[in-house]
């Protein structure tokens, strides 16, 4: 979609919002017919949920998004990007519809659109009905009919007012924290070929329910949103174009060209003999990649992958979810083709991530130069860290204002420079549950007090993200 075809959607010239997802905000995790989530069923009993808290009250958006949102609008935001839990509109995955789950969100939309805010909906983040895992879940090929039957649903009852759709929130994270780092359910390790087989499925849901949106003669715009992590490689590697190669599959490809371009890669085959993986695909998946093609793509912009030649080792990866009592870094080797490697130059956070904000650049240019010059929300783009409140409970999030800045500023020249950019989420409204690091790696622009009923005190973030937003608009007049 170029800019003109933006242009006619009758949208903000830039969506400038934040960011949550179902299971990190709502709450509610078994109220009013919501049934039973895989992070629900891991929380609760085993043993790999190693900081030992779950996301069964959250910050409970479920009974406070009036609160959210208003405070979300107040600080000039236009937009708000969200997910529907699965198992709150199916409570098996599949079969009967909960009504008061289609009546929450139907809440959460109408609040959005009487605060002027543009709802932009995620139908899936991370959080796989606990019925269709016990199925197999993300292995299982009939997963990408049963997405398609809920995505269904989803147009239905909320298409009159959602004309930005996502349908799958990072495939490959969340198939590679899945099935190669072993930390989010169902917890496999080092399993190529359940990485990749994870991927290929998440595609296939994903180009059927854009296939179904325009069957069904949806009138806004859907995509993928992925996690934009740029391959940049070691000036000291040998075999530069190899790696690029390597890693750029592995990173970026399995998701971009089937969004970008209705195809698997034409590397695929090559690239799985190497990793030894055999991909068992569906009968008549080209037609279906075909006709599956987004409108948009959607960046969640962190870090890049820094990588350099292959070693030798055996593949293994690493990641740090214990933060500052942990010296982990992120991390992989990827046998025979690629590893990273550690720029000395770069500053890490406590978790072991580099911040380099002009990576946004470098990301954004990359999908332009390669891949047509896309539509292109940011549709996450954040800093985490340990934060303690002064006496009036206000954080004076100064780090998080630097980084932040220092990335909206290259996302606009790029923007500057041509880039089809028209939207901007900070990561994330409130701080909320980060998953398997907990609560106290916080993100939000308002800070949740979980020891104080849950009280929001908006950081000093969040009145810098408010001016920021009117600058912006105030030269565009």
């Amino acid at each position: 979609m170029d800019a003109q075809g933006y242009a006619n959607l009758q949208l903000p010239d830039f969506l400038w919002g934040s960011a949550t997802a179902a299971y990190q905000c709502e709450g509610a995790w078994d109220e009013d017919g919501k049934g039973l989530g895989e992070w629900d069923y891991f929380n609760h009993t085993s043993a790999k949920n190693i900081n030992n808290v779950d996301g069964d009250v959250s910050c409970d958006f479920y009974h406070r998004y009036e609160e959210d949102i208003r405070l979300l609008a107040d600080g000039g935001q236009n937009t708000y990007r969200f997910s529907i839990a699965w198992s709150r509109i199916l409570p098996n995955g599949v079969g009967e519809v909960n009504e008061e789950g289609v009546a929450f969100y139907n809440r959460v939309i109408d609040c959005c659109v009487e605060h002027g805010v543009v709802p932009n909906v995620t139908l899936f983040h991370y959080d796989l009905p606990y019925a269709l895992a016990c199925k197999g879940g993300w292995l299982n090929a009939d997963v990408a009919k049963w997405f398609c039957d809920y995505a269904k649903i989803c147009f239905e009852r909320f298409g009159d007012r959602v004309k930005v759709w996502a349908t799958i929130n990072e495939p490959h994270f969340y198939s590679y924290c899945v099935n190669m780092l072993g930390n989010y359910p169902p917890n496999r390790s080092l399993d190529m070929q359940s990485f990749m087989q994870y991927q290929y499925h998440l595609m296939l849901a994903s180009s059927l329910a854009v296939r179904a949106y325009r069957e069904m003669g949806g009138d806004g715009i859907i995509g993928v949103v992925h996690d934009g992590g740029v391959v940049e490689v070691d000036p000291t590697a040998e075999h530069p174009e190899e790696v690029f190669r390597g890693a750029d599959f592995m990173a970026n490809r399995m998701i971009l060209v089937p969004c970008l371009q209705g195809r698997l890669p034409e590397e695929m085959d090559e690239m799985l003999q190497k990793l030894d993986v055999l991909l068992y695909r569906v009968p008549g998946d080209e037609e279906i990649f075909a006709q599956g093609v987004g409108d948009y793509i959607g960046l969640n912009v962190y870090c890049r992958e820094y990588a350099t030649d292959w070693r030798g080792g055996e593949t293994q990866v690493s990641a740090n979810n214990k933060g500052g009592s942990s010296k982990k870094l992120e991390g992989k080797v990827i046998a025979p083709l690629y590893q990273t490697t550690c720029d000395p130059d770069v500053p890490r956070n406590k978790w072991g991530r580099e911040i380099l904000p002009r990576v946004m650049y470098s990301t954004i240019m990359d999908i332009v130069d390669r891949y047509d010059n896309p539509l292109i929300f940011i549709t996450e783009n954040g800093h985490g860290a340990y934060e303690d409140p002064d006496a009036e409970g206000v954080v004076h999030d100064e780090e998080r204002i630097e980084v932040l800045g220092q990335f909206v500023e290259h996302m606009m020249r790029a923007r500057a420079e041509g880039a089809n950019v028209h939207g901007y989420y900070v990561w994330s409204t409130m701080d909320l549950y980060s998953w398997i690091n907990g609560y106290q790696k916080r993100y939000g622009l308002v800070r949740i007090d979980f020891d104080n009923n849950l009280a929001r005190v908006p950081k000093k973030s969040w009145y810098w993200y408010r001016d920021l937003i009117n600058g912006y608009l105030n030269q565009s007049e």
